[in-house]
This record gives C-alpha cells, structure tokens and sequence, in this order.
C-alpha cells in the first residue's frame, strides 16, 4: 500500500502509528477496548518489521507516546484542512476517521480500494460526518 501511495506522488506523506504505552484513554476508562479482538500474533510480530523498514526507506512516520494513530492523524488533518491548496487523502479502514470528511479531506479504505467524500459519505448514511463517531457508539 505504501508504494502505491508514493507511486502517486503526494506533495506530503506521513505514516502514523499507534503508541505502544497505554493511553490517556486507557487511563481514564481502563475497560477502553477491553471487548476488542486481540491482534493476531503472525500480525503484530510484522509491525516492528515494518516500522524498520519505513525508517530504513526514510519515511516519514510519528510516534507519539499515549497517543493512538488515529489521535496523529486527526491532529493533522484538523490542522492543515484549512489550507485551501491542500487535499488531504487519509488511507485507513478505520471507520472512526471518516468524520474528518471535508471538502478537502477525504478517506481511502486501502482494503476496498474506494475513496470517499463528503458527498458520498452523505449518502450512504445520510448525516453529516461529524456525527460518525455518534453513530459508531450507537451501534
């Protein structure tokens, strides 16, 4: 997935990663995705692989201990979405990254290959993005 991203030449590229320290979120509510699936094993083991290799590549990528990806990435977008020559492509299956949706901010599932926008993102579900994280507490 990362060499096709950089196939497309983007004008900024960063890779985010979670923290491997519990965070603030563990901290305040510690059942925080204790329902959750454990991450295989096969899976986890590639993670520092990947990262070496990402670093090796010289990439950029952000670590911020206590804080997880999705934390990283919706800072940036929430930063940099107002510069009006920017579009920002955000690659994650994560559907909690979808209310960052703007004009400009759009999100690419690499696992269905499809990008999304605000206009399609209203159709399918028929509100505004910023209500997604709403939505996912009520389903």
């Amino acid at each position: 997935m990362i060499l096709k991203i950089l196939a497309e030449k983007p004008d900024y590229f960063v890779i985010a990663w979670d923290s491997p320290v519990k965070t603030h979120r563990h901290e305040s509510f510690p059942e925080y995705k204790a329902n959750r699936k454990k991450m295989e094993d096969d899976f986890k083991q590639q993670i520092p692989i990947t990262q070496q290799m990402i670093e090796d590549m010289k990439l950029p990528s952000l670590i911020v201990p206590g804080y997880e990806a999705d934390d990283i990435i919706a800072t940036l977008v929430t930063r940099y979405k107002s510069e009006p020559e920017l579009v920002i492509d955000v690659y994650s299956s994560d559907k909690d990254l979808k209310q960052l949706l703007d004009h400009n901010v759009f999100c690419i599932d690499p696992m269905k290959n499809n990008r999304v926008d605000t206009k399609q993102f209203l159709q399918e579900f028929l509100f505004s993005p910023s209500f997604m994280l709403d939505y996912l507490a009520l389903i």
